[in-house]
């Protein structure tokens, strides 16, 4: 008799235990403190391991995710407008940016010391091969593209100020490096020269 119970007990559990796997599982809620939240991103804190993590995800507008990662430092990000995010990383002594187009569900390049945008272009200075300061199109490679040389004898360089002429669209950018506190200046165009018309 004791056997049948057991016997009966074993099936049933076997049985429950089936319904079990075509049932779905709910995802569980994250762990970490919300930071910073809108319909297409989300950033959070988490400390459960002892240390400080961030994380982030950012979604297009049909919902689908486009980039989700976790960061020593908290990410930061601004709603340039209602189809674009830009979104500012943290790496030891250096900053990053990156843009999403949710509407097409685009992600730019990384671009390191970026200090402009206007939701189309994004200014930005490099030294991996001498320092020069660049103007591009944030998505597209074969988009406008200018850079200019700058004769630094310095590892790094930093913008202080950068203003737009409204009327010729050139960005004015103020920079210093070394211990001087000396400022320069450059002119970048964000925009292609006008061929000179012949006489």
């Amino acid at each position: 008799m004791k056997k049948r119970i057991l016997a009966a007990m074993l099936l049933m559990l076997m049985l429950l235990s089936a319904c079990g796997e075509d049932t779905p599982v709910e995802t569980p809620e994250p762990t970490g403190t919300i930071l910073a939240q809108d319909d297409n991103f989300v950033v959070t804190e988490d400390h459960s391991s002892g240390v400080t993590k961030y994380s982030y995800t950012i979604k297009d507008k049909a919902g689908n995710e486009l980039e989700s990662a976790i960061c020593a430092k908290k990410p930061l990000v601004a709603e340039i407008n209602d189809d674009l995010l830009g979104v500012r990383f943290y790496v030891n002594d250096k900053t990053f940016c990156r843009y999403y187009d949710l509407k097409n569900s685009l992600i730019s390049e990384s671009f390191f010391n970026a200090f402009w945008d206007n939701g189309k272009l994004v200014a930005y200075h490099d030294y991996d091969n001498g320092h020069r300061m660049m103007v591009r199109d944030m998505f597209d490679e074969n988009g406008y593209y200018y850079e200019q040389d700058i004769d630094v004898q310095a590892l790094s360089i930093t913008v202080t100020a950068c203003e737009q002429d409204e009327e010729t669209g050139e960005l004015h950018v103020t920079y210093t490096y070394g211990d001087t506190g000396t400022e320069y200046e450059i002119t970048l165009p964000t925009k292609p020269t006008e061929p000179e018309a012949a006489e």
